[in-house]
């Protein structure tokens, strides 16, 4: 092996060593979000490795929170299909933003679009902010801290709820309500006014379909009606 080849490798390790850190901050708020989702499927019958495979392959916390509530309605899988699509358009015009910005080949900018998230974009944006541009492996390596981190909070919250279950159904019941509290949570702290009666709106009409009798209508509806009420104003 060339010095000229010995020293490319060495750039692409320190590279990728230094996105890992990047990702760091993510993955820390990663691994608890994850933790819940596994809780939530295990509640639901669903293995740990199920779970972390979902994890590991959809890799998204707004389609994994509305899968768990999807499965458990028993909602078509034509329509969870067309609704997690809907909710990940907004990752391509991450995609467009970033691209002029960064560097990197093929192999390592398909790795880090299959694992640009909201937390993960903003991080690499901020990092072009003086006109830095980040190279494949920096990419890949944040890409990978974040990613690593979400199948692992998952594997270690399906584990931890599979146990409770095991021990104490009852008490595991109350792991159902991880994954909602958590992103009600979440939302909570950012939420905007007019997006606060948009989710009542929403979560009214969902609560309506339940009480009369058709719950695996209540996510599609109280979306649609969240989607068109803003849509129009």
């Amino acid at each position: 092996m060339t010095d000229a080849a010995c020293e490319q490798i060495g750039d692409r390790a320190s590279g990728a060593l230094a996105g890992l850190r990047a990702g760091f901050p993510v993955m820390l708020g990663y691994f608890p979000v994850a933790f819940a989702f596994g809780a939530s499927a295990a509640a639901i019958g669903i293995t740990s490795g199920q779970a972390a495979g979902i994890s590991a392959v959809m890799y998204s916390g707004a389609n994994q929170a509305f899968l768990i509530g999807a499965i458990a309605t028993g909602m078509p899988v034509a329509l969870i299909v067309l609704i997690g699509v809907a909710l990940s358009l907004r990752h391509i015009l991450y995609g467009i933003v970033l691209r002029r910005r960064i560097g990197g080949g093929p192999g390592s900018l398909t790795f880090f679009g299959y694992g640009l998230t909201d937390e993960v974009f903003a991080t690499a944006l901020s990092r072009t902010a003086d006109g830095t541009r980040p190279s494949g492996a920096w990419l890949a390596g944040l890409a990978f801290a974040a990613w690593s981190s979400w199948i692992t909070g998952t594997l270690a919250g399906a584990l931890a709820g599979g146990a409770l279950r095991a021990a104490n159904a009852g008490l595991a019941d109350a792991l159902e309500f991880a994954l909602p509290a958590l992103f009600l949570g979440l939302v909570w702290v950012s939420v905007s006014r007019r997006m606060l009666a948009l989710m009542l709106l929403a979560g009214g009409l969902a609560a309506s379909c339940i009480l009369l009798g058709a719950p695996q209508l209540a996510i599609p509806a109280g979306a649609l009606a969240a989607f068109l009420a803003g849509w129009r104003t």
